[in-house]
């Protein structure tokens, strides 16, 4: 008895440690079950003991529905097949809700085969008996194998045919679960506007009813859909809603799922702060979900193996004189396998948020390293417009060299044209009209005002905007050069005018523009 105390005290202490936030709940939980149990228990025994086989069978699909809430799978499918076989050859809608519920707790450990072949003899049942909402779940229910096998085609084939059948009954909820699952398939299929349409379909019906938690997935899936179709502004709104919704219902797996899915539309939409974000939210409410739905698991089946355990106790009471050593040899095991349970639980949580700091580390460091990416880009650009610029006013320089050079030739040939020399006269004049072709020519204008849109690409389209009227090329021309903080002397030698007229010029732009009083012209230009 030492030891039992020595044992039970450690486990109490561990589990105090570990489920702190839980013993209110624990404490419930256990109470529930045990009285569940027993009173099916109780119940069973007297429906055997009156011979009474419709109690019986009763009894036994409780106890099968009690097994598969308390997550005792195995002993949830023995519990149906007992009532499976004490039915026999039986064709009615019991026989049907049996057959679904085999084939529902299969297809939740994964045994798909096993799970289609329940939901196929459901099917046939159902339609011997014309039971029409036994053969739409079943036609739903055999798509969903398919589908999670792989086999699209036959998943559509399957939830297709439980379409009419919904809309036979009137049944929406069965409309927009359908709806869901085909929308899920085309998503697999990576036809998202297929999807999307369906995922809608079924929106359309679940509005029709008080199912919130459905409505939620379906707004997830909505978004899911316009994500994957690169509709990212659209999927945001959609995903959105969900979350809110599933934070008003506090329904942590829907919430979870939004927060993924939002990380997901930031990080596609380059947005990666915020994704990391909500991605490190959904991670917290996924390890919240694990933790609560493992220690609920743990309890329910500690509950339920107590439940037992005193069961057992009562029948060896009645049987046998040394139940006591008995009891307490069970006891001591039970604590160890809850001991061995809780510190597995324990190191498991443990390992899990180690590796999420390590996680959190490396996304600090991706982070990082694209930070420094951009950083080292942006700085080549700059360097990029550096060179445009000083090529742009060299260019400036050479147009303006050019037409000097060009203008004094032009003056001195037409000094040479007042000769008496009969014979050069007209080359003279042809030279002359050349080189004044020449100097008038928009080429290289308009080269000169490709590379400044390079430098500055939305200058002009800044400059219209504070423009009170239309400006005239020549006049266009005068920003850019006084953008480029050329002075009037240069830009009278580039544009071949007097300095005088610069000065005019720049008065009738100013009065175009819509320049405080007080401000420069030049200071405006380069604010642009």
């Amino acid at each position: 008895m030492n030891l039992y105390k020595y044992f039970l005290v450690f486990f109490l202490c561990c589990s105090c440690f570990i489920q702190s936030q839980e013993i209110s709940n624990d404490s419930i939980l256990s109470q529930t079950v045990d009285s569940v149990f027993f009173k099916l228990k109780k119940e069973l025994t007297q429906a055997i003991d009156a011979d009474n086989d419709t109690i019986v069978l009763q009894k036994y699909i409780e106890f099968a529905d009690f097994y598969k809430k308390s997550g005792a799978v195995n002993e949830a499918i023995v519990n149906y097949q007992i009532a499976d076989t004490i039915l026999k050859d039986k064709k009615d809608t019991l026989r049907v809700y049996l057959k679904l519920q085999i084939g529902a707790v299969n297809f939740s450990v994964k045994q798909f085969e096993i799970a289609k072949s329940a939901y196929k003899e459901a099917l046939e049942i159902s339609e011997k008996i014309d039971y029409i909402k036994g053969e739409a779940l079943a036609q739903s229910a055999i798509g969903s194998c398919f589908e999670k096998q792989g086999n699209y085609n036959k998943a559509l084939f399957h939830q297709y045919k439980s379409l009419p059948l919904f809309e036979k009954i009137h049944d929406n909820i069965g409309l927009a679960l359908v709806n869901e699952n085909i929308g899920s398939i085309y998503e697999d299929k990576l036809a998202f506007e297929k999807a999307f349409n369906y995922f809608q379909k079924a929106l359309d019906y679940i509005v029709l009813t008080d199912d919130v938690d459905r409505k939620i997935n379906i707004l997830n899936n909505l978004g899911d859909a316009k994500r994957k179709d690169g509709k990212y502004e659209e999927a945001l709104i959609y995903t959105l809603q969900a979350k809110e919704m599933a934070s008003e219902t506090s329904n942590k797996h829907q919430l979870e799922s939004a927060y993924k899915d939002l990380s997901k539309n930031y990080a596609l939409t380059n947005n990666y702060e915020k994704a990391y974000l909500n991605l490190g939210i959904s991670d917290s409410i996924r390890d919240e979900i694990l933790w609560r739905q493992n220690v609920q698991q743990v309890n329910a089946l500690q509950a339920l193996y107590g439940a037992k355990s005193k069961q057992a106790k009562i029948d060896l009471l009645v049987k046998e004189n040394q139940v006591k050593s008995a009891h307490e040899s069970l006891l001591i095991l039970v604590i160890v396998v809850l001991l061995v349970l809780a510190v597995i639980l324990y190191f498991y949580f443990k390992k899990r948020k180690e590796n999420a700091i390590k996680l959190q580390h490396y996304k600090q460091k991706a982070l990082q390293a694209d930070l420094e990416k951009k950083k080292i880009i942006e700085e080549n650009l700059q360097r990029e417009i550096q060179l445009k610029t000083s090529s742009l006013s060299k260019y400036s320089l050479h147009l303006a060299h050019k037409n000097k050079t060009l203008s004094e030739v032009a003056h001195t040939l037409k000094n040479l044209k007042g000769r008496k020399q009969m014979d050069i006269q007209g080359k003279l004049t042809e030279v002359v009209g050349v080189i004044n072709e020449d100097l008038s020519e928009k080429q290289e204008w308009e080269q000169f005002m490709g590379y400044f849109e390079q430098i500055h690409p939305s200058f002009f389209k800044k400059l219209e905007k504070k423009s009170v009227e239309e400006l005239s090329p020549s006049e266009l021309r005068l920003c850019t050069l006084l953008k480029l903080n050329l002075s009037s002397k240069e830009i009278a030698s580039i544009l071949r005018i007097t300095p005088d007229s610069i000065r005019i010029a720049r008065y009738r732009l100013r009065k175009k523009l819509t320049i405080a009083s007080g401000d420069k012209l030049t200071r405006f230009l380069h604010q642009l």
